[in-house]
Order: structure tokens, then C-alpha cells, then sequence
């Protein structure tokens, strides 16, 4: 079996990375000897450890304008002379983002010793042929989409929709008549329970948490410090805290009926128990669910920025309204289609995981 010393993000910082984490081990089980490092470690290559031949780097977005980016980059950089005769592989990660100037070369020095570069979104392989042309990366499914089979976690269904918001939708001046109050009002109607999922810092306040309680299995870990609203540093203490102790992350897109999620993992994972659900995030992720299903039945394009008016406010929660009628009313019809690409998908991936670890040297 081929060796590998392998960057990721791990249980730290972001839920969806730490299920990310956990979907990937199962993956390449048996297909790589892998040998961790989480991107914020002092060093990757350590003390009478030998030169690796691979380095894969990924999965999530560790690769341009993130923290983790930061991270992984300096970290090359400061012992760049031991990775001379290292091949590079980027496992479902690229670039959503233009890199900065200071980033481009970094970026370049490692596409150029790399032989296999696996995207999950079509959007970043244009960014990753735009920063470095000589490179051909190939999509492949995010392996989260297949929670499900690779954690052996058995789907339920409770009457619960599962949102995953910006925390800077709800502020003191909007929030007694926010019109995402009406989103809440019509899910209840129609006998639904309106739940949050908080993946990292951003996605959740104290209002937000008021109009949308945490998911059952995160309140014991995040209910109360997340209700404190800590900042900065004391947040990310708190949080990684709570992440190392939680039971299950892959249980946590269970239960529910629909989610709309405006991170990645705020929305893909609830589609590996074939739960309809909406893309609300980034515009340049927008083309993921036509990348993963064909179609635009799982994007929910609402307006995404931090200074949203009143009228865009409506728009978001009409659009909300209207995504989740649409689940309603053919919920065992997206389901089945779910479940029938996922089939296929899964697949793909396997063979795609396959060739990735015998193109290691």
C-alpha cells in the first residue's frame, strides 16, 4: 500500500470540516497508508521523519483565501527545502476565491508538482486553470454527499426543517419584524418545526438562536456558548471544545425533513439521507447543485451580503417560502431522485478515489 503524508483541516474550527475529516479516513481505507497532519500543526514534516514522496492536501477549503490557507502555506514555506522531491495531490479542494498576490505563487509552486488535482465544484477548476493553465483538475463528489454509507449512520425523519443562516441577517434594528419571521410562521403552518445548525463562527447570534433553536444533538455541547456569544478567539477555544466531545457528526443531518444551508456543509451532507435541500450561500457556489444533480431544484439563489435592505430581506424570505412549498408538495419525488444519482455518483467516486491512490508515487 502507497504511503502518504496527508494535510487537512481535522476536528477543528468547522463541524463540516470534522465530518469531512471522518468521511475521507473511511474512504481511503485500504487504498493509502496515511499519515495526518492537521494544517494548523507547527510543522508537517517532523523531527527524523523522512522526506514524503506524496503529499495530498484537503479535503474543504484549505487551499486559497481561508485561515487554514494561511496555515497550510506559511507551513510549506518554512520547510519548502524538505519538499523538493514531493509530489503533490489536491483531494476535493481548490479555489472559490481569486488568490491574492501574495497567495499566487505559493498556489503555483504546489499546482506545478501535481499530478492529480480533484475539485468539487466545476466553479474551481476554472479559478484553478485561471491561476495555473498547465493544470487539468477533474471533478469528483464531495464524499460527504455519501455520510451516510461511509459512517454507517441510518437516516430518520422527524417534522423538522434544519436552516443554517448568516448571523449577520439578524441585528437589533430588524429583528422584531424580521421577515424571516414569516419563513418560520409558514413552516409551522405547515406542521414543521424551524431548527438551526451552527457549523462555525458566523452562523449563528443571540436573535438568530431566538427564531431558530440548535439542532437536538447540539444542545448539550453548544447550547449555552453559543447563547453567550463569545468572539474571536474565545469563540474558537469554546467551539473546538465542544467539538471534540460531540458524539456523532454525521447524525447531525439526521432528523429532519429539509435544510437550507448557506455553507457547503450546512447543505450537502442532509442530501446523503436523501432529504431535499437548498443551497442559500456564496454565488460561487451556486452551481453545485447542477454540477451534483443536473438540475436547480436544491439552489435557493437569495440575496447573500452583510448589508442586506428591508426589500431584499422580503426577497430572501419569499424565495425561502416558496423553496420549501416546492419540497412539500414533491418531497418523494426529489427523494428518489436523490437517492438514484447518489447511486451513481457513488460510483464515480469510489473508482475516482481508486485511480487517485494509485497515481501516488
Amino acid at each position: 500500500m502507497k504511503k502518504a503524508l496527508w494535510v487537512t483541516c481535522g476536528i477543528r474550527g468547522n463541524a463540516g470540516d470534522a465530518l469531512l475529516y471522518q468521511v475521507t479516513r473511511k474512504l481511503f481505507e485500504g487504498l493509502v497508508d496515511l499519515d495526518f497532519r492537521y494544517v494548523s500543526e507547527p510543522v508537517y514534516i517532523r523531527d527524523g521523519q523522512e522526506t514524503p514522496g506524496n503529499v495530498i492536501i484537503g479535503p474543504g477549503g484549505m487551499f486559497v483565501q481561508t485561515n487554514s490557507s494561511r496555515h497550510l502555506h506559511q507551513k510549506l514555506a518554512k520547510q519548502w527545502d524538505r519538499f523538493q522531491h514531493s509530489k503533490f495531490h489536491l483531494w476535493s479542494t481548490g479555489i472559490l476565491a481569486k488568490p491574492s498576490d501574495e497567495e499566487i505563487e505559493a498556489v503555483r509552486r504546489v499546482t506545478a508538482r501535481a499530478p492529480k488535482i480533484i475539485v468539487r465544484a466545476q466553479r474551481e477548476s476554472e479559478f484553478i486553470r485561471e491561476v495555473d493553465p498547465s493544470t487539468h483538475p477533474e471533478w469528483s463528489p464531495c464524499a460527504s454527499l455519501f455520510t451516510d454509507t461511509l459512517l454507517d449512520i441510518k437516516p430518520r425523519k422527524r417534522d423538522v426543517v434544519v436552516v443554517n443562516f448568516d448571523a449577520f441577517l439578524f441585528k437589533e434594528e430588524n429583528f422584531s419584524d424580521h421577515p424571516l419571521r414569516r419563513f418560520k410562521a409558514y413552516a409551522e403552518s405547515e406542521g414543521l418545526e424551524v431548527r438551526s445548525m451552527t457549523n462555525a463562527a458566523g452562523d449563528s447570534n443571540r436573535m438568530l438562536l431566538d427564531l431558530f433553536p440548535p439542532i437536538d444533538i447540539d444542545l448539550p455541547l453548544f447550547g449555552e456558548m453559543l447563547q453567550a456569544e463569545l468572539s474571536g478567539k474565545e469563540f474558537n477555544i469554546a467551539f473546538n471544545e465542544a467539538l471534540l466531545k460531540h458524539p456523532s457528526f454525521g447524525e447531525r443531518y439526521t432528523g429532519c425533513r429539509f435544510a437550507f444551508g448557506k455553507r457547503l456543509h450546512g447543505w450537502l451532507p442532509f442530501l446523503a439521507f436523501d432529504a431535499p435541500a437548498a443551497f442559500v450561500g456564496m454565488s460561487a457556489r451556486r452551481g453545485m447543485p447542477m454540477d451534483y444533480f443536473g438540475s436547480n431544484d436544491f439552489l435557493c439563489a437569495v440575496p447573500h451580503s452583510a448589508n442586506l435592505t428591508r426589500s431584499q430581506l422580503d426577497d430572501m424570505a419569499n424565495a425561502l417560502i416558496g423553496k420549501l412549498n416546492f419540497f412539500i408538495h414533491n418531497e418523494d419525488r426529489l427523494a428518489a431522485s436523490i437517492a438514484e444519482k447518489r447511486a451513481a455518483l457513488g460510483e464515480q467516486l469510489r473508482a475516482q478515489a481508486a485511480d487517485f491512490a494509485a497515481t501516488l508515487v
